[in-house]
Formats: C-alpha cells, sequence, structure tokens
C-alpha cells in the first residue's frame, strides 16, 4: 500500500501535468481563433483567383486546360508532425486508403501522418514536415511547391489533387479536392464578366501565372485548414485529459486522506502499545 508521503507526489504530478494541459490548451484556442479569421480571407482570395481564370478561359477558350480520363495523380495529404490530436491522422489514413489506386502517388505532409501510413503499409513517395504555427506556413510553401511541381511535371501524372481536414459547423470532413486541372464546370460557375479584359501580356502568360498562384493559394489554404483541424483535435483531447485530471485528483485526495487516518492509527497504536503511558 502507497504511503501518504507516495500519494502526495502522485497529487503533486498531477498538478504539473494539469498545467502543461491548461498551457496546451490555450495554445490550442488562439490558434484556432487566429486561423479562423485567415481561412475566410484565403478562400475569398482564392476564389477571385477562379473568377480570373474563368474570364481568361471565357474570353480565350483556345488556352483552357482540356480534362484528360487517363494519367495517374498525385494525392497530397495533409497531416500532423506534432502529437496529443486524437485520431486526426488515423482518419485520414482510412480515407486516402479508400480512394487510392495503384496509378496514384502519394505525397504526405507530417511527420506523424507518415507513421501512420507506415502503420498500415500504404506505400508513398515522399514527405514533408507539417507545421506548429501560422508563421511557420510560408517557408514550408517553398519546399512543398518545389517538391510536388517536380512530380507533375513528369507527364504520366496530370491530376493534382489535396487531401486534408477542415471544420465545419464544429465538425471535422475531410476533403478530397482536385487542384489541378482546375474544374472547369466550377469555373464556369463563377459567371464571368462578359467584357474581355483588358491586357498587354499574351493570355496565354497570364493564364500560367492565375494557374501559379491558384495553386500557392490553394496550398497555403490546405496548410491553414490542416493547422486549424490540428489543434480543433487537439483541444477536444485536452479538454478529456483534463476531465480525467480532474477524476485522478478527487481519487488521489480521497484514498490520501484514508491513508493518512490509517498511519495515525497505527502511530497511536505503537504508542500505547510501548507502554509510555503507563509507570
Amino acid at each position: 500500500m502507497l504511503s501518504s508521503l507516495d500519494i502526495e507526489k502522485k497529487i503533486r504530478a498531477s498538478y504539473i501535468i494539469g498545467d502543461i494541459v491548461g498551457v496546451m490548451k490555450a495554445y490550442a484556442g488562439v490558434t484556432m481563433r487566429r486561423t479562423e479569421d485567415l481561412v475566410q480571407n484565403i478562400r475569398a482570395y482564392e476564389k477571385n483567383m477562379l473568377l480570373a481564370m474563368a474570364d481568361i478561359i471565357t474570353h480565350y477558350p483556345g488556352i483552357s486546360l482540356k480534362e484528360q480520363s487517363k494519367g495517374k495523380k498525385i494525392l497530397v495529404v495533409f497531416g500532423s508532425s506534432q502529437g496529443l490530436c486524437g485520431s486526426f491522422n488515423e482518419k485520414m489514413v482510412d480515407v486516402v486508403s479508400s480512394v487510392i489506386t495503384g496509378n496514384d502517388i502519394l505525397f504526405v505532409i507530417g511527420k506523424r501522418l507518415k507513421s501512420s501510413f507506415e502503420l498500415k503499409h500504404v506505400p508513398y513517395e515522399d514527405y514533408s514536415d507539417s507545421v506548429a504555427s501560422i508563421n511557420g506556413i510560408r517557408p514550408a510553401l517553398k519546399e512543398t511547391v518545389s517538391k510536388i511541381m517536380n512530380i507533375y511535371k513528369k507527364e504520366e501524372y496530370y491530376k493534382l489533387t489535396f487531401v486534408f481536414t477542415y471544420i465545419f459547423e464544429k465538425k471535422a470532413e475531410i476533403s478530397v479536392e482536385q487542384i489541378l486541372p482546375p474544374d472547369i464546370n466550377k469555373v464556369n460557375a463563377l459567371s464571368p464578366t462578359r467584357i474581355p479584359p483588358f491586357t498587354y501580356l499574351k493570355p496565354k502568360i497570364i493564364f500560367n501565372k492565375i494557374l501559379e498562384e491558384f495553386l500557392f493559394i490553394s496550398l497555403y489554404r490546405c496548410y491553414m485548414e490542416s493547422l486549424r483541424s490540428e489543434n480543433w483535435y487537439r483541444l477536444r483531447s485536452m479538454d478529456g485529459a483534463s476531465e480525467t485530471l480532474k477524476r485522478q485528483l478527487s481519487n488521489l485526495n480521497s484514498v490520501q486522506m484514508y491513508t493518512r487516518q490509517e498511519e495515525i492509527t497505527e502511530e497511536m497504536l505503537e504508542i500505547l502499545g510501548s507502554g509510555m503511558f503507563y509507570k
């Protein structure tokens, strides 16, 4: 049986863990609030890119990308490199395993997600670390875009698809979104302007620049959505850990009181048995 001092050490350790959990909850909450507004702005900018693409395709139809039924697909999957985020990575592995085919190539973002794929024996081509904060997104973009485009430039790969988790109405959903070539039906539905745009550059150059910017902002959005979702999962996990710690501390305090009473009783019995009160 543990002594009251041993139980006291456990209580102190639980309080220390509780402080750590509280800090992680606060950081996850702040990150979620910061990313919420940024995600809305990024989506609006991405829509403007699609609208510009719709203008070019409408007035210069000869330069649009044609959909191909054949050709391999690159799946860029967003996960986490940090732990304590529940089933965030495992759910992503389950979705990807159900949609990937033998002709597809897998690019993984997140060290933890990579380990999850390895446990499921799902092969992947390459991987990059995920980001731990908003400030880390832009440096990660350069490396990721470079690696992805080196694969995409191969003639056998035509479709580029992003798989990421996003938060919608307080629920986590996984999206499988084709980025390149852009969805023509989605672009045409934006109702482009009737007046041809006035440009001094060739339409092909403008179209290529729009595609480049569209890829960049789409990748930026997926990083942001994934970071927000990761912290959403982490916040839920920390809430569960806090409740567990509260129950554990309550039990430890009860056990400590009972143990201390037992120790005092034993000490009194030893004193009485030693004959110190008798002369």
